[in-house]
């Protein structure tokens, strides 16, 4: 897992200290493969073709207010 830190250490609207998250939007599609005998084929390519835009902000875990630019989390 890589370590992502943040500029902050809780909430200020909140001051929850539970964390972050940063939102994702995805779109295309993808196809799941099976077997004629009904089992499922390695289907680990299912994301490849899908499009992720991610935010440039982040978002407080317990009250979803906005916090701080994605770009400020160092490592």
């Amino acid at each position: 897992m890589n370590e992502q830190k943040a500029p902050i250490s809780e909430c200020p609207h909140c001051h929850s200290d539970e964390g972050y998250y940063i939102k994702n939007r995805f779109s295309g599609s993808g196809e799941w493969h099976h077997n004629f005998n009904g089992q499922e084929k390695d289907n680990s390519h299912f994301h490849d073709t899908l499009f992720t835009k991610e935010s440039k902000y982040t978002y407080c875990i317990n009250c979803d207010k906005r916090l701080f630019k994605v770009e400020e989390i160092g490592g």
